[in-house]
């Protein structure tokens, strides 16, 4: 049991007759181990065939509990009876046509628990011939029909489980209610299944409905179950068209949709395609001022000399920002004059605080300290030479506030590289006499606009605070500057949140002004900071050049937290989040490929990765150190850490190996 001494799943299973498949699932339920506690809840909906003899049974013997339902009402009665006798923190909807895998539970229960935006979870259902029968929901107008209608379509059906892309977690509008996990309060909040429906579309029209009520739907390809489809019998098909005129009646022209179908294999994303990646956050928020409906922004700069341009960017924010909003200073280790101009903005004003840092950690590692520090809903990072203007964060906010699906947005500006760029500004770019008005008129003519990109330069950037819980901070392996904001993008995009340009939105940029007044050589730094960018990616030597980031390859293999999730330094603001050993393995397995394939730095990555959090695990140990050992040549911390692992546990095979194998190699060389 829980904590509350609740189980943390009610698992209802309706059944009609087929008890040999019931008896299947029940046995395959109680035989594989999971880390969850749950309860199981048959409701019988009026078999005559043995199977409430056998309920009766297994009811005294303690393995479930049986909700008696007179006679055969559907799918959709069932569930709910089912749902008024749970007491688990989560319901899950599971036919009885289903084989249970070690594994298979886990994923989904860890997805509500960690994202509390989350209502529904859903898993990959697969054949007895390893093929696919649910793989996500796609909801499809079928305009080609002689009567239009929408419906929803599984995905990758009868594709094989290893397809590429096949697995992986995605947001959607609907899963199949063959196995579906979801908060109780939800269910009851949208009023449970529509029992108009008669075994078919309910499961849809719940998840539209929870959709419509602001919550999200995921697949979760990590959990895996065998199904043996449609084996309740003649009365599963009984009122087919019914129920698909029904959900029309609802919800055609009140749903967007992900397809159109305009004949034969003609499918196309619409605009309003709802299908993306899920990531898990990899941290808890400890913030109470978590309110979607809060505007509250935190607007970081970070320092490092050049006062001149930090003292007009402070009075810029000042003069222009709504003080509800927060303004971090971070300062990197600047002279004194910067320190003692610092300190009095803080004094004199409510809204700042400063940071101070003593020495230059980098771009990246200063900007996380700010993230960390920050309390807003919206994160802004701020360069200190820029000059923003009348309306700026609004402008920059309204987009996140509309549009969930956006991660994060950029203005455009004088100086830049990219799309964020105009080709001219009409004021003088050294006095700023002008600016005001150009501003204001970019604005009007723009007003509105948002433009997709993929990439946002971070001289100014602003971030829903729910991305920085999935994919963490900036890379400080980029050090003081350059090409971490390409690779927070990528992360960013990998993740499944879009990015867009805002150009009403105008700031002005002096460019570089920290690299000049430190005398650093900036064309030096980009080509060391795109190398590390490109080895980090696994690009090509000439990706700089062509522009060819591989982003194919990259999105079949898509976010991988164990590679792409970066830590913010300690904070009250925030805590890493468990990880469970089910993930564990899952991240273990992707070293193990990347090491089996050569990608040896990305495997030791993440086996350090796992280590981080579950120091004593053997298995990612005994891989880090044949990293060491057979990519490395590094045998002594090799030989060091397999005998770590005896010590904790003496019985170790791996490691016993590996040290004799070790040896050999070392004493024949």
């Amino acid at each position: 049991m829980s904590e509350s001494g609740r189980p943390d799943v009610s698992i209802v299973m309706p059944v009609f007759n087929k008890l040999d498949l019931t008896r299947v699932c029940v046995d395959s339920l109680h035989d594989v181990p999971v880390d969850n506690t749950f309860e199981l809840i048959v409701v019988d909906n009026g078999s005559s065939d043995g199977t409430a003899d056998w309920l009766a049974a297994e009811q005294a013997a303690g393995r479930l509990r049986t909700v008696s339902n007179p006679e055969n009402k559907g799918f959709a009665q069932g569930c709910n009876l089912g749902a008024a006798a749970a007491r688990g923190r989560y319901i899950l909807f599971l036919n009885n046509d289903m084989e249970v895998i070690p594994g298979w539970l886990e994923p989904m229960v860890s997805c509500l628990d960690d994202d509390p935006g989350v209502a529904v979870a859903g898993a990959c259902l697969i054949y007895a011939d390893h093929t696919i029968q649910h793989g996500g929901v796609a909801v499809v107008d079928y305009l080609a029909n002689a009567k239009p209608e929408i419906g929803g379509t599984h995905l990758s059906y009868r594709k094989p489980v290893d397809m590429p892309g096949a697995r992986k977690n995605q947001e959607m509008r609907v899963v199949t209610g063959a196995c579906l996990l979801i908060r109780p309060e939800v269910f009851e909040q949208v009023g449970g299944f529509d029992e108009k429906f008669w075994n078919g579309n309910e499961d849809v029209d719940l998840c539209l409905k929870v959709g419509e009520a602001g919550w999200k739907v995921v697949y979760l390809g990590d959990s895996l179950i065998y199904h043996y489809e449609s084996q309740s019998g003649a009365q599963r098909w009984t009122r087919t068209q019914d129920n698909i005129d029904y959900l029309n009646e609802l919800w055609r022209g009140r749903t967007g949709v992900d397809f159109e179908h305009h004949g034969d294999e003609d499918f196309r994303p619409t605009p309003d395609n709802r299908i993306r990646p899920w990531v898990g956050p990899q941290l808890r928020s400890h913030l109470s001022g978590a309110d979607r409906a809060d505007p509250r922004a935190s607007v970081i700069v970070l320092t490092w000399n050049a006062l001149d341009y930090t003292r007009q960017c402070a009075e810029s924010l000042l003069a222009h920002t709504d003080p509800r909003h927060e303004l971090i200073f971070v300062d990197n280790g600047s002279r004194q004059d910067t320190l003692d101009y610092l300190a009095q903005l803080e004094r004199d004003h409510a809204q700042v605080q400063v940071i101070r840092n003593g020495k230059n950690l980098g771009f990246a590692a200063g900007n996380n300290v700010g993230l960390a520090a920050a309390t807003g809903q919206y994160l802004c990072l701020l360069n200190s030479d820029t000059v923003v203007t009348a309306g700026w964060l609004e402008r920059l906010l309204n987009p996140l506030a509309t549009e969930p699906r956006l991660g994060m947005v950029g203005p455009v500006t004088n100086s830049i590289t990219g799309m964020q760029q105009l080709p001219q500004v009409n004021y003088d770019q050294e006095t700023l006499a002008g600016l005001a008005d150009f501003a204001a008129q970019v604005a009007g003519e723009n007003e509105g606009q948002v433009n997709t990109a993929l990439w946002i330069v971070g001289y100014c950037v602003v971030l829903r605070r729910e991305l920085l819980l999935r994919i963490g901070g900036l890379d400080e392996g980029f050090g003081l500057g350059n090409f971490e904001d390409t690779d927070f993008c990528l992360r960013s995009f990998l993740a499944g949140y879009g990015s867009a340009i805002v150009p009403g939105c105008f700031i002005h940029h002096f460019g570089s002004r920290s690299f000049v007044e430190n005398k650093l050589d900036y064309a030096r730094n980009m080509d060391e900071k795109f190398e590390v960018f490109r080895r980090k990616w696994d690009l090509a030597d000439d990706a700089r050049e062509t522009g060819d980031f591989q982003l194919e390859r990259l999105i079949f293999r898509g976010f991988v937290p164990a590679l792409h999730f970066q830590p913010l330094p300690a904070s009250p603001h925030y805590s890493p989040l468990p990880l469970r050993s089910w993930q564990a393995d899952k991240w273990i397995a992707a070293g193990e490929d990347d090491f089996q394939a050569g990608r040896l730095a990305s495997a030791r990555r993440i086996f350090e990765a796992v280590l981080a959090r579950l120091p004593d695990n053997a298995r990612a140990a005994n891989d880090l150190a044949c990293v060491l050992w057979q990519g490395d040549g590094d045998e002594q911390a090799a030989r060091r850490i397999f005998r770590e692992v005896l010590a904790r546990d003496p019985g170790n095979e791996d490691a016993r190996w590996n040290l004799a194998e070790l040896g050999e190699q070392v004493a024949a060389g």
